[in-house]
């Protein structure tokens, strides 16, 4: 009888420590349920991914009450909460507010803004990062990259290029991508105004490159460094290899864990850029 009571006391000591919680994410815009968020506790490799829906559901039994969780997308500001209060709280639906945009519009014209590409571009076929899947049901992605760029002059971006060495799925793909000021050396906030997120095809990656074209968007960085990552966000069968530059570096975290630079290989993640020409007699 006491061993079956000992038993009882852990099983019901267990189940009430036992904190998975699920909830919606959703704008603040007619409650439109956001999908493939990340909802993570910051600085820890812990956390989740919404579904297509906005539905998630995360495991925080073993995470300390006095931490951070957060959710970031571009495009929204920031949602973070104490674990503890977020846990006791009666509704788990996380609302987003929407960016308001205060970039003022800028007259693109040859004589004062030139084409660039910046970034890296190789195609190499046998170095890259590679992401595999056998579960196309859970999305349950929680890698980013980025790599970094220097920048001392005012330039609108126009095209993120991303060359693919391998794609070899089940079903089209969704990559989020995002694009973060300088802190401390390593991506800090992100600057967008709108969510980066498009579906991927084998059918459109040309010449081994994937290219979304952000042209329309009025997306601006003004003489400060910057980070654009790439994050995939959907759960697939299969294979896909992104191709990489030796002596590049990496930043990569986990959810919201802390940006580790890796100084070994860097994605191959270049952009198309309208940069603000140097004016005659002043030098940049």
């Amino acid at each position: 009888m006491k061993i079956k009571l000992i038993f009882f006391s852990l099983f019901i000591f267990g189940f009430s420590n036992s904190q998975i919680i699920s909830g919606k994410i959703v704008s603040n815009d007619n409650n439109q349920a956001i999908p493939f968020a990340r909802i993570g506790i910051e600085n820890e490799n812990v956390g989740a991914i919404a579904d297509d829906n906005g539905n998630y559901k995360i495991d925080l039994s073993n995470v300390d009450r006095n931490k951070v969780l957060t959710v970031q997308l571009g495009g929204y500001e920031s949602f973070s909460n104490k674990v503890y209060d977020f846990i006791n709280a009666k509704n788990h639906d996380i609302i987003l507010k929407e960016k308001i945009s205060n970039i003022a519009e800028v007259k693109l014209t040859p004589k004062t803004f030139e084409n660039k590409n910046w970034g890296i571009n190789t195609k190499a076929k046998k170095l890259g990062f590679w992401f595999n899947s056998n579960n196309s049901s859970n999305g349950n992605w929680k890698d980013e990259v980025a790599i970094s760029f220097s920048n001392n002059k005012k330039v609108k971006i126009e095209k993120i290029n991303l060359n693919i060495n391998q794609f070899e799925t089940d079903k089209p793909v969704l990559l989020n991508f995002n694009i973060y000021s300088k802190e401390d050396r390593r991506p800090g906030k992100s600057i967008l105004s709108e969510v980066l997120t498009v579906e991927v095809t084998k059918d459109q990656i040309i010449d081994n490159t994937f290219t979304f074209d952000i042209s329309d968007k009025s997306i601006w960085v003004d003489k400060e460094d910057f980070y654009v990552s790439a994050q995939i966000v959907s759960g697939f069968k299969g294979k896909i290899g992104f191709s990489a530059a030796l002596l590049g570096a990496v930043y990569m975290r986990s959810y919201y864990d802390k940006w580790e630079k890796i100084p070994v290989a860097a994605p191959a993640i270049n952009i198309d850029v309208k940069v603000e020409k140097e004016k005659r007699g002043t030098k940049q």
